[in-house]
């Protein structure tokens, strides 16, 4: 009878050893969906009735995208441009408006002098070259009306795409330059000693981003940076997909679906344009910490001195090396077709010319914080 027992409990303890060292499946590891609403900072000026056929705030009653907000007030001057009288217009997302301010007035302008004694204009805001396309080249600012169609759009990949896809372009498209990917900016002296992404997922500290609505490009390149780069580090640290997607999935929620929003106001986003929203937030103690381009971190720091610090995400504030995962953004120029004049081509087709040499870009583009065009891809591998 023992030697039966006997036998039957060595079998039952083979079969629990077997069960035990079954190889664990790996689970598909994909960032997570976001449900949580952030909290959108409050306007802190006084807003006054629009112009333009109704007097709501903030909506207009036109079909074109809007670009005033908390950081972009111009109410006080009245205008509607002539679609038919630039000599040069372009449209481009703003986050890297400081080189391509200094490279058109100093190595544009001085060589084309018929856009330099005429004129001019283009639009650095989150990305409206596609409405713009699509509406007849129309884009508000406060009371400002601007007609025109951008003969030159430029941007991301994505903007690129959308411009072939709808037929726009004349000619293909061309690089222009590319970031040194997203780092954290802080208040000065970082009275949270924030140190890494991890550290956003503290209780108590407040993250700034850009608005998944209205800035929906930059937000998805910081939202994911974040997930990407967590997943990448525990994977390296356990050599374990299952526990690398638990942990980063984790830090996820902890920042963007945070329990009772609301009240705790643990994620918060300006309502218009990031570069300028994200700062201000710090600056008003809305916020303990932004996500931000390190190119767009550098400009607020240069900016307001004593306000801000960097705490790099990947190498050093003065020689950041993204880490794995941390997005790397490449941005793209093309050509838009066009009823242009012979004069307008030329002028099109020479900034077009100029903008695309990184080359002899090179000094300048260092300078203003982002580099030669990278050929290593974005830095965000796919997940397993």
């Amino acid at each position: 009878m023992n030697s039966l027992r006997l036998k039957f409990h060595t079998k039952i303890l083979f079969l629990l050893m077997s069960l035990i060292s079954l190889p664990v499946q790996a689970q598909s590891v994909t960032v997570p969906e976001i449900t949580t609403k952030p909290i959108v900072l409050g306007q802190k000026t006084l807003q006054w009735p629009r112009e333009g056929g109704m007097d709501e705030i903030p909506e207009r009653p036109f079909d074109y995208p809007d670009l005033t907000g908390q950081a972009n007030i111009l109410e006080d001057w009245h205008m509607q441009t002539s679609s038919d009288d630039w000599d040069l217009l372009f449209s481009t997302s703003g986050n890297f408006y400081r080189f391509l301010n200094v490279f058109f007035r100093q190595t544009y302008l001085p060589n084309n002098p018929v856009v330099e004694q005429g004129q001019w204009g283009y639009s650095t805001s989150p990305p409206v070259s596609l409405p713009q396309l699509k509406n007849g080249g129309r884009l508000s600012i406060g009371n400002m009306e601007i007609l025109g169609m951008p003969m030159v759009v430029m941007g991301p990949k994505s903007i690129m795409n959308g411009v072939v896809k709808g037929g726009y372009n004349d000619g293909e498209p061309a690089k222009i330059l590319s970031n040194f990917g997203n780092v954290l900016l802080v208040p000065s002296g970082n009275p949270q000693k924030i140190n890494n992404i991890w550290d956003l997922g503290r209780e108590n500290i407040r993250v700034a981003t850009s608005n998944p609505e209205t800035e929906a490009g930059s937000f998805d390149n910081y939202s994911s940076s974040v997930f990407h780069m967590a997943f990448r580090e525990v994977e390296a640290d356990t050599g374990d997909i299952n526990i690398a997607n638990r942990k980063a999935t984790n830090l996820f929620n902890q920042i963007f679906n945070p329990k009772n929003n609301e009240r705790r106001r643990k994620w918060v986003v300006g309502d218009r344009i990031h570069h300028r929203d994200v700062p201000q937030a710090l600056a008003d103690g809305e916020a303990d910490v932004g996500l931000m381009f390190y190119h767009l971190a550098q400009t607020a720091v240069n900016a307001h001195p004593g306000l801000f610090e960097i705490v790099p995400l990947g190498g050093t504030v003065e020689n950041p090396e993204p880490l794995l995962g941390n997005r790397v953004a490449t941005m793209q120029a093309i050509r838009i077709a066009g009823n242009w004049t012979p004069q307008q081509t030329v002028n099109r087709d020479n900034f077009f010319s100029a903008i695309t040499d990184p080359v002899a870009n090179s000094a300048l583009l260092t300078q203003y914080w982002v580099r030669e065009p990278v050929t290593t891809g974005n830095n965000q591998p796919p997940l397993p």
